[in-house]
């Protein structure tokens, strides 16, 4: 025996007899994996006999057992509806008025007039003030949107002006055409007022206004400093000297105007817009879009708050009137008082849908809205727009504009062709490898959109985009009412035709102080108008 046989192991030694033996047996206690000396004995028995005691145990049937109760789990939630169902049932239930009304658009009720159709609603004889009033306003409208009479510079589709593309261009006036609608009566009322453009973009909705309205002055506000230069462009070429630019965020604008306008000014751009006309009691015109976006910033308020709960409360701010910056969402009180920002926000999320018809839930719209050829139905404001603005960009860096690239055989006979095309033509008469690989890149993205496969049943198109349309219509219903709640008499109608963009909520607010004004308005939108997805919103209201 060596030195120490035979002597009882030492606390703390690691070596007892027990342990020495357990050594290389699996599940073994170690210093690495302690186990219960229990589990350790369970180790050390037959497999069988391990498989055994636990087959007694479970009973045969336990795995089968366990799969069934799972998908009959996954059938559940399947089962129940989405999320942002739920949350608008939830919000019209609580709060019905917040159930959306739309005004007749007085374009449609001037083609009614003419012999184009009858509407609903029309027919009694204390109409006669609102019928003729409305067509008082579209006659206004289509003559401030003769583009023949125009410069140039100032039409969208010229290559000297907007330079949109041929096949939207016609659209792109339809909407310029009810901007002007709602904000002429406001000019006509007081020439010399003052108009703030957010979001500007290339000025298209107010470089016209300022053109037909020398008297009144034009801010444009935008944050990117290439649509102002090109806007700043388009003026000083017509001549104008009422219009100036803004660089900056719509947030940081402190100047007090009479009537605030934005054209599909994305996400919560929209609803800064409107909270600055508030803030200074001004009239407002906008056209929303892309609603979905504003969970991005409901996100960052959420990243804030944690950060600093104390500064980041959701309450209402004595100063302004309405609510901190920090918990925008619902944008009314009595939205808020009935469904979570998380909840409301679900609902902004299925009521948005980016190009080729795809929305936010992966589905393909149910197709195009009256008036536009099936294939045409798609986003007539961003995407194309910049490709359009990047081709004259293309243009300018190789010195030629859209008519000398065009050749003497441009366009309608005076090179007015939009940029895109221009750089199609030039490329068949003098290729160079850049423009060529320019070409390639933009038809590799375009094919890429055309290929993209839905991800959805066709079955489910009419019934997506109906939802869709019900929750876009709920959420500009709620940023109205967050603005009657301020004081305002509000009114939310449909372009005409609907179909010359999906985004074709209008939204009008007059400040109640201004009576005149708002009694016109009030006369002129009187009659009430078609409501979008009518079937989605009477199952809503009519379910017990």
């Amino acid at each position: 025996r060596g030195a120490g046989e035979g002597r009882p192991p030492r606390i703390g030694d690691g070596r007892s007899d027990t342990r020495v033996a357990m050594r290389g047996v699996p599940g073994a206690p170690s210093f690495l994996s302690p186990l219960s000396w229990t589990h350790a004995g369970d180790a050390l028995d037959e497999p069988s006999a391990v498989s055994e005691r636990r087959s007694s145990v479970s009973g045969a049937g336990t795995t089968d057992d366990h799969r069934s109760s799972r998908m009959r789990a996954i059938a559940r939630v399947k089962a129940r509806p989405p999320k942002f169902l739920t949350a608008v049932r939830r919000l019209l239930r609580g709060a019905p008025s917040l159930c959306p009304t739309y005004s007749a658009n007085p374009l449609l009720m001037d083609a009614e007039a003419q012999g184009a159709g009858t509407a609903d609603g029309l027919c009694e004889p204390c109409d006669e003030d609102t019928r003729e009033l409305a067509r008082r306003w579209a006659r206004d409208a289509t003559a401030l949107s003769d583009w023949k009479s125009l410069p140039p510079q100032l039409d969208v589709t010229h290559p000297e002006g907007g330079g949109v593309p041929r096949a939207r261009g016609a659209r792109k006036r339809e909407q310029l055409r009810n901007v002007f609608l709602f904000v002429a009566p406001l000019l006509r009322r007081k020439p010399t007022a003052k108009v703030v453009d957010f979001g500007c973009g290339g000025g298209h909705q107010t470089l016209p206004l300022a053109y037909h309205f020398p008297d009144a002055t034009f801010v444009l506000v935008d944050a990117k400093a290439r649509s102002l230069e090109v806007a700043e462009r388009r003026a000083a070429a017509a001549g104008l000297r009422n219009v100036r630019c803004v660089l900056g965020f719509i947030e940081d604008f402190d100047e007090d105007f009479d009537v605030g306008v934005a054209l599909h000014a994305c996400g919560g751009a929209s609803d800064a817009a409107m909270d600055k006309c508030v803030e200074v009691n001004a009239a407002y015109v906008m056209a929303p879009c892309c609603v979905g976006k504003i969970a991005l910033s409901f996100d960052k308020d959420k990243e804030d708050k944690n950060e600093n709960a104390n500064d980041n409360r959701h309450n209402v701010d004595d100063a302004g009137g309405g609510r901190a910056a920090a918990a925008p969402y619902p944008r009314s009180a009595l939205a808020a008082s009935v469904v979570t920002a998380a909840a409301y926000v679900s609902i902004a999320q299925a009521a948005d849908f980016g190009g080729e018809g795809y929305d936010a839930c992966g589905a393909v719209s149910g197709g195009p809205a009256r008036g536009v050829p099936r294939g045409a139905y798609v986003d007539s404001s961003e995407e194309d727009e910049d490709d359009e603005r990047d081709a004259s960009g293309f243009l300018a860096s190789i010195g030629e504009d859209a008519a000398v690239a065009a050749g003497d055989d441009g366009g309608d006979g005076n090179g007015a062709i939009a940029p895109m095309e221009a750089l199609e033509r030039r490329a068949e008469t003098n290729p160079t490898p850049g423009l060529a690989a320019y070409l390639r890149a933009k038809a590799e993205k375009r094919e890429r959109q055309k290929n993209r496969a839905p991800r959805s049943d066709p079955s489910m198109f009419a019934e997506r985009e109906t939802q869709r349309r019900a929750c876009k219509a709920v959420v500009e219903a709620d940023r109205n009412a967050s603005a009657a709640e301020r004081g305002y008499d509000t009114w939310q109608v449909l372009m005409e035709p609907p179909g010359c963009t999906p985004k074709n909520d209008v939204l009008v607010g007059i400040p109640s102080t201004n009576s005149d004004c708002a009694a016109e308005f009030g006369t002129a939108l009187r009659r009430r108008g078609t409501r979008p997805a009518e079937s989605f919103f009477r199952s809503v209201l009519d379910e017990e």
